[in-house]
């Protein structure tokens, strides 16, 4: 016998209710009686054979055979498990929606390194580095022939430029007296009789 009676559930339960009778194949009515049955089974509330809170009278014909023990508790198992899932799946935040036109990663800027004839290496550890003869210069060349501030390497963007600054005897490149020129890895500059060999690290 089935009594049509009010509860106040909860949302999230309910919602729970309605997926776990869709995965299920049940209706939400008859899901939510076998859980309840199952709840007062495993508290100790329901004896095998009892409804409501007092066992029936034998009945004249023979009563339906009862679950053996084993499937009813593999269905029991089927129910919490589904439920826990689904209320980890609730509680689950959301994911991360991708960010929209986000930049594109900018490419590493390349570390200047100038090799010199002697095998010193020299760094080139600022945005504007001066190459002369002057002792105040990043790179100092001792010639008389080199300019008192000769030539000057630039950072431009994520590379380097090498430009003349005016010098007497010039800034050569492939036997050319340059004036401004971006730098590649592996080029050769001569400062008048000074080489300088570029590697970008």
């Amino acid at each position: 016998m089935k009594s049509v009676r009010q509860l106040a559930i909860s949302d999230h339960l309910w919602e729970a209710l309605e997926r776990m009778a869709e995965e299920m194949g049940s209706d939400r009515e008859a899901l939510a009686n076998q859980a309840l049955h199952v709840f007062a089974r495993l508290n100790g509330y329901l004896v095998p054979g009892s409804v409501g809170s007092h066992a029936r009278a034998p009945a004249t014909t023979e009563p339906a055979a009862v679950p053996p023990l084993a499937e009813r508790a593999a269905v029991a198992e089927q129910v919490l498990d589904a439920a826990a899932r689904l209320e980890r799946e609730m509680r689950a935040p959301p994911p991360v929606p991708a960010a929209v036109g986000a930049a594109p990663a900018v490419a590493a800027e390349a570390a200047l390194v100038l090799l010199r004839d002697d095998g010193a290496e020299v760094p080139v550890a600022k945005g504007r580095f001066i190459i002369g003869r002057g002792r105040h210069c990043d790179l100092v060349v001792d010639s008389a022939k080199v300019s008192r501030e000769h030539a000057a390497i630039v950072r431009d963007g994520a590379g380097w430029l090498i430009e003349d600054l005016g010098s007497s005897n010039g800034t050569w490149f492939q036997r050319e007296r340059i004036t401004r020129r971006r730098v590649e890895d592996g080029d050769e500059y001569f400062v008048c009789a000074e080489r300088l060999r570029c590697t970008l690290r």
